[in-house]
């Protein structure tokens, strides 16, 4: 039998087929080499990000104690202008006070003693009652600024009383007024000079505090205020338990005793015109009317006013402090007094008045309603300014402190002056 050959076109049986070694193509090297040079690249600028960074945190936290104590440093410029817009009126442009009514700021030895921590408790909270500054007495009632002033105002006006006006004394920052609000910030008004010594140490000897409030002279006149009579409605169920006054009601707290008998015996006799105190005027006796002038003469009570007519307080302030000559009307301090606190016997004070019945007694002035001034000084007054005027200056004046009450002293110098039915001065 005859053996085939292998076909020569066909592999052999024992062929293993593989691919034939072909060179890399170069763009791929390209490619390779590119992303080598990139990647060496990132990782130096990187590493030099890293060191600079650290660097800048390094040099930032060198400087941020510097930059925290330049922002809690308090603006004093800002001080003075939040002094003058919300303390001045009281306290007196450069801090001196009222003499007997409002105490100096300027090198008082409260602000000294107490330093900036106490004036921001007593701007926060208010202070009322007897108060002894620099060996003088007060007795008034100032409201309390923490709702009105953020932490950061009240950091720079306190800041600027303790420096600006008392060179011995340090600031205060918004950080640290904000702890003392956490504590005090919802805490009843300071009482006095007694309030102050839990606060200050070494103050000087305050007047102690009142164990009761002041009352009426006599059983009668205690019944006339809280009941009323047969032919006389209580005091206080329209002039409050406090003599504050609400809306259309005046405040009778603090008003000069013959100022108040006056305004009694006009109601009687019909020069002043208001049915409802006509009638409860005309049941008054002559003893009766100085009792209840009295009283409500010595009487320390809170403000109870506050802007409700929508007034420009810019203007009302001006109105009040400098007048407008250009309508003829001069500053209503001029008459009234230091902040509004007045001149007995004959100006009552109008800080802290109700606005709606300040508005009111200018309007009935202005139509010739009412004509009892002194010298007819008002109907003048009340006919210049418009109305927008008359809600502008009541609106300020009831943002201002209560007058202080009279005290004893004061009360008995002026009793030769409170009219009686007979001959009252018109």
């Amino acid at each position: 039998m005859t053996e085939k050959k292998p076909d020569p076109r066909r592999p052999d049986e024992t062929f293993e087929p593989f691919e034939a070694t072909r060179r890399i193509p170069w763009p791929v090297y390209s490619i390779a080499i590119a992303l080598a040079i990139w990647g060496v690249i990132m990782l130096v600028q990187t590493s030099t990000a890293v060191q600079v960074a650290d660097k800048a945190q390094t040099e930032a936290a060198k400087q941020e104690p510097t930059k925290l104590a330049q922002a809690a440093a308090p603006d004093l410029d800002a001080g003075k202008t939040l002094f003058a817009d919300n303390c001045a009126t009281c306290h007196g442009d450069a801090g001196e006070g009222v003499t007997g009514a409002f105490p100096p700021l300027h090198g008082s030895d409260i602000v000294k003693l107490g330093g900036a921590k106490a004036v921001t408790q007593i701007v926060m909270r208010g202070i009322g009652g007897k108060l002894n500054v620099n060996g003088e007495s007060y007795e008034g009632e100032m409201p309390a600024f923490g709702s009105v002033l953020s932490d950061t105002e009240i950091s720079e006006v306190v800041s600027y009383v303790a420096t600006g006006l008392n060179d011995d004394a340090k600031t205060i920052s918004a950080p640290e007024v904000a702890d003392i609000r956490k504590v005090a910030g919802d805490m009843d008004p300071l009482d006095g000079g007694a309030g102050l010594a839990g606060l200050i140490n070494n103050l000087p000897a305050q007047p102690e505090t009142a164990a009761a409030e002041k009352g009426p002279g006599s059983e009668r006149v205690a019944q006339l205020v809280s009941q009323g009579s047969d032919t006389v409605w209580a005091c206080a169920s329209c002039h409050g338990d406090k003599g504050e006054g609400t809306e259309t009601v005046p405040r009778l707290a603090g008003l000069p005793a013959p100022y108040l008998a006056k305004q009694l015996h006009d109601f009687q006799k019909g020069t002043r015109p208001n049915d409802s105190m006509a009638y409860v005027a005309q049941g008054l006796s002559d003893q009766e009317i100085v009792e209840l002038a009295n009283y409500y003469a010595t009487m320390t009570s809170p403000s109870g006013a506050k802007p409700s007519l929508e007034g420009d307080l810019k203007r009302g302030a001006q109105l009040a402090k400098e007048g407008d000559w250009s309508i003829g009307v001069p500053a209503c301090f001029t008459c009234h007094g230091p902040s509004g606190v007045g001149v007995a016997p004959n100006f009552p004070g109008i800080a802290a008045q109700q606005p709606a019945y300040v508005a009111h007694q200018l309007a009935m002035w202005a139509g010739g309603a009412r004509h009892n001034s002194p010298l007819g000084l008002m109907a003048g007054i009340g006919k210049a300014l418009n109305d927008a005027d008359r809600r502008a200056v009541a609106d300020y004046l009831a943002s201002l402190a209560p007058m202080p009450a009279m005290d004893k002293t004061e009360l008995a110098a002026m009793e030769s002056n409170i009219p009686v039915r007979e001959g009252v001065d018109q």
